[in-house]
């Protein structure tokens, strides 16, 4: 009797299928690997033909994993998350230090958590000291040394930085909320927000009258006004909190300029660490 030919499940397919759960489509996923959608349209027909199954549906709304796809998907998080750490603990060696990372509150998520758990996960010897602060506090301490690389929200960046991401800024409030609707508006930003000026400027061109209902540095409490249906903010759209929504306010509210997310790196400390977090997070911005 022949015993069956052993087959292996190729890493780097399944590191394009994972992404391409995640993203929704190949061409998303395809930016995000920095491959070409024919390349990782052929990884995904390999592997369905290795397999004599389909692993994604597919649709005009995109690629969602088929019931075989979902199970796949658990293993393949489980091979490539062992397969990531082997390597970062094996590969590597100078990668070693810490890197001081600074962002506003309003923009740690979704995407910073996860982008420091890769990181930490593909460089373990790498140490991250993170803060939260306020754009114009984050770019003081920036040039005083004290961090080694700031995301910012800016209109327009400064010398060295770097846009990840621009987007307009919306409004958003409660889900199915109407404090957008009262007047004069109730607003709540933290003191020292980016958008803050930008918002109150709007207004009174647009002859509106507004009032703080926040008294805060951080952003907790903007959160929870804006989460009670107590008061309405601006965000954008990548950050928008799963407990608030942008508001549809057919014009009753004003438009809304265009804010980037930037990113500074400091060229005197760890150029290597500070241009492979960079890599990460323009990664998971973009």
């Amino acid at each position: 009797m022949t015993p069956n030919r052993l087959r292996n499940l190729d890493m780097g397919t399944l590191r394009s299928f994972v992404t391409i759960a995640d993203a929704g489509s190949m061409t998303r996923a395809a930016s995000r690997l920095f491959m070409t959608q024919s390349a990782i349209s052929m990884q995904i027909k390999r592997l369905e033909s290795s397999l004599g199954l389909s692993v994604f549906d597919r649709s005009s709304q995109g690629m969602k994993p088929t019931t075989e796809g979902e199970q796949l998907l658990q293993y393949a998080n489980q091979m490539l998350a062992l397969n990531d750490e082997a390597m970062g603990r094996l590969t590597s060696p100078d990668y070693e230090g810490v890197i001081r990372l600074g962002a506003p509150g309003d923009v740690i998520y979704p995407h910073i958590p996860g982008t420091i758990r890769e990181f930490s996960r593909d460089f373990p010897r790498v140490q991250i000291k993170f803060s939260a602060a306020g754009t114009l506090a984050l770019k003081q301490q920036f040039d005083l040394g004290q961090h080694d690389v700031i995301l910012t929200t800016e209109r327009e960046p400064g010398p060295g930085g770097r846009i990840i991401s621009t987007q307009p800024l919306l409004w958003t409030g409660a889900q199915d909320g109407v404090a957008w609707k009262r007047r004069p508006l109730p607003i709540c930003f933290s003191r020292n927000c980016a958008f803050r000026p930008t918002v109150t400027a709007a207004l009174d061109a647009a002859g509106i009258g507004w009032i703080d209902v926040v008294s805060s540095d951080d952003d907790l409490a903007s959160d929870a006004m804006a989460a009670a249906d107590l008061g309405v903010r601006a965000e954008m759209e990548c950050v928008i909190n799963v407990e608030r929504q942008a508001i549809v306010h057919a014009g009753q509210l004003p438009e809304l300029p265009s804010f980037s997310i930037a990113l500074y790196a400091n060229e005197k400390s760890n150029n290597h660490l500070n241009d492979t977090l960079v890599d990460y997070l323009a990664r998971a911005y973009s």
